[in-house]
C-alpha cells in the first residue's frame, strides 16, 4: 500500500512541495532530488513510529512534534476524548430538535457497559475500540469488553464531515465534504464537487433549517476546537457526521486528527 500511493500527495503539493517515497525523495515533476534536513515533515498523520522514520532520514527533530504532543495529541484522537466532545456539544446546543439524542458514551467498565445496554435495549447499536484506523466500519460485537465506545446504530440518508485545521494560531474552518460509505460503515469515496453542492447535498436531506443547523454546528465546533486544541495540536481535524433518514443529524461519529479524503477533495476539486 505504501509504494501504490506514495505519490498520491501530488495531487494536493504546492510549488515547492516534494514527497516521500519508497525510492526516495520527489518534486512535483517525480524528479528524485536530495534531501535537506530543514524540510518541514507534513505526514498524513502523526505518531512515534513516523517521528523515528523522520529522524532516520536526518530531518531536524525541532522541525517536529515533541514526545509530549505526540501523547497529548493521542489523546484527543482516542474515542474517549470524542465522547467528551460529543457530551460539551450537545450542552451548548440550545435547539437540540435537529440532532439525534445523544448516546455516545465511553465505557470504561463492563458495568457501565451493561448499564449503557439497559438504557438503551432493543436498540441497534455499534461499539468501537477507544483507537483504531477506521470509522463506523470497525465496530465489534456485545462480547466485547470494555472499555469501548458504545452508540446506536442509525439508518443514514448521507455521510458528510465538518473540516477545519489548526494552525499556531487559530482554528480554521475549510469547508464541507460529503462521502460515501458502505452500509457497515466502510469507507468507499468522497464527493468531488464545489462547496454549495455539497451544501445542497447535505441540507435537502434536513426537511426545516438545513442550512442554518449546519451553521450551528461549524460554529459550535470552532469554539470547541479553539478551546481545546488551539496552543496544544497543529493539524487537520476532520468530524464525521450523518443525516439519518428521518431528517436529524448525528453530529458527532467520528474525530479524526489527521488528513482525510475530505481534505483532499476540499484540496484537489
Amino acid at each position: 500500500m505504501e509504494r501504490d500511493m506514495c505519490r498520491f500527495p501530488l495531487k494536493w503539493a504546492a510549488p515547492g512541495d516534494f514527497v516521500l517515497t519508497p525510492d526516495g525523495i520527489i518534486d512535483k515533476r517525480g524528479n528524485i532530488v536530495p534531501l535537506s534536513a530543514d524540510m518541514i515533515p507534513a505526514p498524513w498523520g502523526w505518531n512515534k513510529a513516523v517521528k523515528q522514520q523522520f529522524l532516520r532520514l536526518g530531518i531536524d527533530p525541532q522541525l517536529m512534534p515533541t514526545d509530549d504532543e505526540l501523547d497529548l495529541w493521542r489523546t484527543f484522537a482516542s474515542r474517549r476524548w470524542a465522547a467528551q466532545i460529543a457530551k460539551e456539544l450537545y450542552s451548548m446546543l440550545h435547539d437540540k430538535s435537529f440532532v439525534v439524542e445523544n448516546h455516545v458514551c465511553f465505557c470504561d467498565t463492563n458495568a457501565g457497559l451493561d448499564a449503557w445496554f439497559a438504557v438503551n435495549a432493543g436498540q441497534r447499536y455499534i461499539l468501537k475500540n477507544e483507537y483504531s484506523s477506521s470509522g463506523r466500519g470497525n465496530s465489534i460485537d456485545r462480547r466485547q469488553s470494555a472499555p469501548v465506545l458504545a452508540d446506536r446504530f442509525y439508518d443514514k440518508a448521507i455521510d458528510f464531515a465538518l473540516e477545519y485545521e489548526t494552525t499556531e494560531t487559530e482554528v480554521q474552518y475549510l469547508g464541507l465534504s460529503v462521502f460515501k460509505a458502505s452500509t457497515s460503515g466502510r469507507y468507499e469515496c468522497n464527493y468531488c464537487l464545489p462547496q454549495p453542492q455539497l451544501h445542497d447535498m447535505i441540507v435537502e436531506q434536513i426537511p426545516h433549517g438545513g442550512s442554518q443547523h449546519l451553521q450551528t454546528l461549524v460554529d459550535a465546533y470552532h469554539t470547541l476546537l479553539s478551546t481545546h486544541l488551539l496552543h496544544r495540536y497543529r493539524g487537520i481535524v476532520g468530524i464525521d457526521m450523518l443525516v439519518t433518514t428521518d431528517g436529524l443529524i448525528h453530529p458527532c461519529i467520528e474525530i479524526n486528527l489527521r488528513m482525510n479524503m475530505g481534505v483532499v477533495a476540499l484540496l484537489t476539486c
